[in-house]
């Protein structure tokens, strides 16, 4: 197998690189007078240049007379889509199952379509999900802050807190400022909503 390779691969008179239309009409006209056959044989025979193997892949994705041309159809996306998940990538069987569709358009549609779609939405849902226990986790830091704790008796800001008394909303159990008998407090909830507000 290993001889078969190295002397395809050094043969000088072996052509690489695109297909002309010439060599295109001269495979046609060989298999529309002998049919297809051993493909490395036949290449000998019909007088190109070129291995057995892109023979035989210029014949079936390209020059075939039943190959269908044009794009995928919406009935075929999903019967791709279907006959995917039940046998994976097995392109020729699937191929099969779409007649005039090769195996290596079918394969490009996957990859280049379908699967790039597939992980376009995966990364999408993955950075929703996270951008929701984002929100979730900051809701719960705030809740938790926002909880009842107990107020304390601040030093006496008399007339220092006027200004703000209009701005803020403050519990109407508790005043604004205090007087020096101590009956009124301020409420940590009072003073988290003065420093959110300045946010």
């Amino acid at each position: 197998m290993d001889k078969k390779l190295s002397t395809m691969s050094h043969d000088p008179e072996v052509r690489k690189g695109p297909w002309t239309m010439e060599e295109d009409l001269i495979l046609i006209n060989y298999i529309a007078n002998h049919g297809e056959g051993v493909w490395n044989s036949l290449a000998k025979a019909a007088g190109l240049k070129r291995t057995g193997k892109s023979c035989r892949l210029r014949w079936l994705n390209y020059l075939r007379p039943d190959v269908r041309r044009g794009n995928i159809t919406p009935e075929e996306q999903l019967l791709i889509m279907e006959l995917h998940a039940k046998w994976g990538n097995r392109w020729s069987k699937i191929a099969k199952q779409l007649p005039g569709r090769t195996d290596n358009e079918i394969k490009n549609f996957w990859r280049t379509r379908i699967q790039k779609h597939m992980k376009q939405t995966e990364s999408f849902q993955q950075q929703s999900n996270s951008e929701t226990n984002d929100r979730q986790a900051c809701t719960s830091q705030v809740s938790n802050i926002a909880e009842p704790m107990e107020t304390y008796s601040p030093s006496c800001y008399q007339g220092m807190l006027e200004p703000f008394s209009a701005q803020f909303h403050t519990n109407p159990d508790h005043s604004s400022s205090c007087t020096n008998d101590n009956t009124n407090y301020w409420s940590m909830e009072d003073i988290l909503s003065m420093q959110l507000a300045n946010y």
